[in-house]
């Protein structure tokens, strides 16, 4: 009884990122046509893109306009996958949308997010269509700081969308944790009002310490970055320039 009841929450927390990972949203390459894990047929290897939704989940009318991101990357040749994390048992939103001040509400959540980094991870390694030497990481807000925080060394590069990398009265949210030879591409508005005046405010350059990290600072307060010009188009390049052919 005392074997089982010690390893039963793990199994059960195995199969729960499991969900994450079969309800995914996944765009074909170079089409950007919309489908599923299991309905994705490729007849090579593409790099890859795993992007990570914000606290409230994937909406195609989110204000972080999470599928626009997913569109533009596959259109540059890349399978982009959407793990869900709300796809899992009892998983609710950690913020409120809207109200900047009231975070929190799903202790759980930074620990969810790691494991659907590890379990995405593991998979692309072992299916046919993913190029191994080719996984980026790219989030958005909640999924940002998942990126940052990360200290998985399979990825060839790391995408951080509204978020700053800075805490200063929690070290757990503050600073990049992946190894320091994975580069990394940071983009949020200098005014964000989810990070302004808050001990979140700051610059992910600032956090940098030696890696090679591009910051890019959108002017206004906007959250969501995919509308600027200026994102989009350092993501492109970003990518770009990181490929390994």
């Amino acid at each position: 009884l005392g074997f089982f009841a010690f390893f039963a929450p793990l199994l059960a927390q195995a199969v729960e990122v499991e969900k994450s990972w079969e309800k995914a949203v996944v765009f074909e390459p170079e089409t950007a046509q919309r489908t599923s894990i299991g309905a994705l047929s490729l007849d090579k290897r593409f790099p890859v893109l795993v992007f990570l939704h914000g606290c409230t989940g994937l909406y195609p009318d989110h204000p972080s306009d999470h599928f626009s991101w997913a569109e533009l990357v596959a259109k540059e040749g890349f399978v982009v996958v959407m793990p869900d994390s709300f796809a899992r048992p009892g998983r609710i939103p950690n913020c409120v949308p809207g109200k900047p001040g009231e975070a929190g509400r799903f202790r759980q959540a930074d620990n969810y997010r790691q494991d659907e980094i590890a379990f995405a991870l593991s998979n692309l390694n072992s299916v046919s269509w993913a190029d191994p030497k080719n996984l980026f990481l790219m989030g958005h807000s909640e999924g940002a700081i998942a990126t940052a925080t990360t200290r998985h060394p399979g990825f060839r590069g790391l995408i951080i969308s509204g978020w700053t990398c800075t805490h200063s009265k929690n070290p757990r949210y503050d600073g990049i944790f992946s190894p320091k030879e994975v580069p990394a591409l940071a983009i949020a508005f200098k005014d964000d009002p989810f990070r302004k005046g808050r001990p979140q405010e700051g610059r992910c350059a600032n956090k940098a310490d030696g890696r090679e990290l591009t910051q890019v600072d959108l002017e206004g307060s906007s959250h969501g970055t995919y509308l600027d010009p200026n994102a989009r188009t350092a993501v492109q390049k970003f990518l770009r320039e990181k490929l390994q052919q």
